[in-house]
């Protein structure tokens, strides 16, 4: 798992960032916690899933795992995919995620 530089959090998520961290690095499920990353399928934007699914293999193959942004909660995280997409076209004027997001943006933990 890869952690993008600049961390988009959520309200809820922000406060407990350190801890979210600390459990995602050792492996362990969180409830309510929301990770947003580029999406895995070609033709989407953002993928948001629960912490949870990475304990299931196929999903841990298959999806990227670099970290854009962490909620507590699904409408936590939907509003935080809603402001990165925004912000995103602020800067760029487009919605090309792989492009603004680069390799040397993240950092493994």
């Amino acid at each position: 798992m890869r952690w993008y530089r600049e961390l988009y959090t959520g309200p809820h998520a922000g406060e407990n960032i350190q801890r979210i961290r600390k459990k995602a690095s050792a492996g362990r499920w969180m409830a309510g916690v929301y990770y947003i990353t580029p999406a895995s399928a070609p033709g989407n934007l953002l993928d948001i899933f629960h912490n949870g699914m990475l304990a299931q293999q196929l999903f841990s193959e298959t999806q990227c795992m670099d970290v854009i942004g962490v909620a507590q909660g699904r409408m936590e995280a939907l509003r935080l995919a809603e402001q990165i997409l925004w912000e995103l076209y602020q800067k760029t004027g487009g919605f090309d995620i792989r492009s603004y997001f680069q390799s040397e943006d993240f950092v493994e933990d």
